[in-house]
């Protein structure tokens, strides 16, 4: 028994020395690893150091090709697609550096020719959680580098350009803000396809979360007039201000919503900032995905798509202040698949109107022509009543006054009888010159005690012919536009019976347009006279021509993003 206490002990000393020595040699194993780990980190950093010197060393190159999208590589601790990262091109001026100078001394200029130094490279790599997401309500996914986080990306992405990493154009124009607010709904649905095609060819998975994208405007404007009267008048004012956001729940939903400054003088006297007010412009909801169906469906407020009122102008064209009509419609169209090909639609609305049925109808029909550096689109559209155009609802005469329109309270009266509308329209450009043609007008004559011209039911139409080209002046994109418009039977309306205008728009910073526009408007004869429809036991003073014109010059700065 003694000799067995005695083996045991001696196991045990000897077991316990050669753990120890394991323990020590494992340490010293670790310690010359971390030395190795140290000693390559310093190695890497000197390599970047040294690359980076020769990168900014490198001489400017003249002409440099066309920058490709760069892709991303990321790191995961689960697979992740990832493509072939491309250079980024940064451009550098070489200029000798005066010896003893401090480069610390004061900080370089914006627009500084000395090479840029201060920049490293890092690996990033995405951190989220794999397993058991369904222990947990939050599982947040993060960007890390350099041991930091960089952001976190779980949740609905916010974006602010055309759509998810393009690139926008330096003039801000393919920005929401500055889609056509006709048919607005369906270059959604073709951006939300180009957004979700991009997602594919680059191999990303499709979203599960919705995309928000905002868009916005801010206009100020700057008139100086000389009136039919022969007064001259000057104003500076917010000529409109806007803000849009774009849900894009997925491939095949979008939910978009508007919402837009009235810079509507106040009806009384006062100070104007009083009517300083933001109202619902737009909102409405559109299904449909091109990819797989040429059919979609539109419900909300909106423009319903009648004309197409394209202008380069900063004041609205005649054949828009007649006829463009914003409601409540839904919306059921056909639009191709492909960039050339048809377009239909039939809609349906409510007309604020008393007189007979409530409900109005349409139909809008078109070609889109698209080959080479030649774009285009030829339409017709029909609407059953052009009593709802904002145009006929209001005049912008002043209360007690002329025919203030049918919606006016004082000097109007929505029971009138309802007036189809029809137009034809043909926008084309090719290379840099657009051209512009549009038609609007009633199919019949308005009742006479509702919208008359000269004793008579008034049949109002508009023309509109524009024409315009793009050009670099002082090295920014610009354009100038010259345009002819013409109405007839509406001078109730206070719309003028010609007009000539030209403008000149010029890019100076990105994301604006700066605009300088002239226009020559002349008034209808002055043996001519309409009226309209007026509240009961009430008539309201006839409107007369001056048989004058008058002069307007505006200059308008844009901000768009």
């Amino acid at each position: 028994m003694k000799h067995k206490v005695l083996i045991m002990i001696a196991l045990a000393i000897f077991s316990g020395s050669l753990f120890a020595a394991n323990n020590e040699q494992l340490q010293r194993e670790i310690l010359r690893l971390q030395r190795q780990t140290q000693a390559l980190q310093t190695q890497l950093n000197r390599l970047q150091k040294q690359l980076v010197t020769q990168s900014v060393n490198k001489p400017a190159v003249k002409k440099a090709s066309k920058p490709k999208q760069a892709g991303k590589t990321t790191s995961s601790s689960k697979p992740v697609r990832a493509r072939q990262p491309v250079p980024v091109k940064k451009r550098v001026i070489k200029r000798p550096v005066e010896v003893g100078r401090s480069q610390s001394a004061k900080p370089p200029a914006r627009h500084s020719d000395e090479p840029i130094k201060s920049y490293h490279t890092s690996a990033l790599t995405v951190h989220t959680v794999d397993d058991h997401r369904d222990s947990s309500n939050f599982y947040p996914t993060a960007l890390l580098a350099d041991g930091k986080v960089i952001t976190f990306i779980a949740g609905t992405p916010v974006v602010t350009a055309p759509y998810t990493g393009d690139r926008p154009a330096f003039d801000g124009s393919d920005y929401i803000v500055n889609i056509s607010s006709i048919n607005r709904d369906i270059r959604l649905m073709q951006q939300r396809r180009r957004l979700y095609r991009a997602y594919e060819s680059i191999g990303y998975p499709v979203p599960n979360v919705p995309i928000i994208a905002l868009s916005g405007k801010a206009e100020p404007v700057a008139n100086f007039n000389r009136s039919y009267a022969g007064n001259t008048t000057g104003d500076i004012d917010l000529g409109s201000s806007e803000f849009d956001v774009a849900a894009m729940l997925n491939d095949k939903v979008e939910a978009f919503m508007s919402v837009a400054y009235d810079e509507t003088p106040p009806l009384v006297s006062g100070p104007r900032v009083s009517n300083s007010a933001f109202q619902l412009n737009m909102g409405f909801v559109n299904i449909g995905d091109l990819d797989q169906s040429p059919y979609y469906f539109t419900a909300g407020q909106l423009y319903v798509p009648f004309g197409r009122y394209s202008s380069a102008m900063i004041s609205s064209p005649l054949t828009l202040r007649l006829t463009r009509t914003k409601s409540r419609p839904f919306i059921l169209g056909y639009k191709s698949q492909y960039d050339s090909g048809p377009y239909a639609a039939v809609y349906g609305f409510r007309s604020d109107t008393t007189l007979g049925k409530s409900g109005v109808g349409g139909v809008n029909l078109g070609y889109t022509i698209k080959s080479g550096d030649m774009a285009g689109e030829i339409g017709a559209s029909y609407i059953g009543s052009i009593d709802d155009s904002a145009g006929m609802q209001d005049t912008g005469s002043s209360p007690g006054t002329t025919f203030g329109g049918f919606s006016s309270i004082t000097n109007g009266n929505e029971r009138v009888g309802k007036v189809p509308g029809l137009g034809v329209h043909w926008n084309m450009n090719i290379d840099r010159y657009n051209f512009t043609a549009e038609w609007v007008g009633a199919t019949k004559a308005f009742r006479t005690q509702d919208l008359s011209f000269n004793g008579r039911g008034a049949k109002p139409q508009a023309i509109q012919l524009e024409a315009g080209v793009t050009f670099m002046s002082f090295c920014k994109p610009s354009s100038f536009s010259v345009g002819y418009q013409w109405t007839k039977d509406s001078l109730a309306l206070n719309l003028p019976k010609r007009r000539l205008a030209g403008v000149y728009s010029i890019s100076i910073w990105k994301d604006t347009v700066e605009s300088l526009e002239y226009r020559h408007d002349n008034d209808y004869r002055i043996n001519q006279f309409a009226n309209g429809a007026s509240p009961p036991n009430v008539v309201n003073q006839n409107t007369i021509g001056t048989g004058r014109s008058s002069d307007t010059i505006l200059a308008q700065i844009g901000v768009y993003f």
